[in-house]
């Protein structure tokens, strides 16, 4: 039992990276060629990879939190 505390979140953070990949991917294939074209894909990029490293760090406290209230 003790291991799910290990696989279970590599699981959901490789799961979530390869998304994001996907979802980063898509969003800026949906930008229009032209002038501004690389800046506004790599404004998307930056967001997302930033929004992404946001959601797991949030997670991680959460589940730190949730589990220092369940010993106390």
């Amino acid at each position: 039992m003790n291991y799910l505390r290990i696989v279970v979140p590599a699981i959901v953070t490789a799961g979530l990276t390869a998304g994001i990949i996907f979802l980063a991917r898509w969003i800026t294939g949906l930008v229009p060629e032209g002038e501004w074209a690389a800046l506004i894909r790599a404004i998307l990029v930056l967001c997302i990879v930033l929004g992404t490293l946001l959601i797991i760090a949030w997670s991680a406290y959460f589940t730190h939190a949730i589990r220092k209230s369940m010993k106390e």
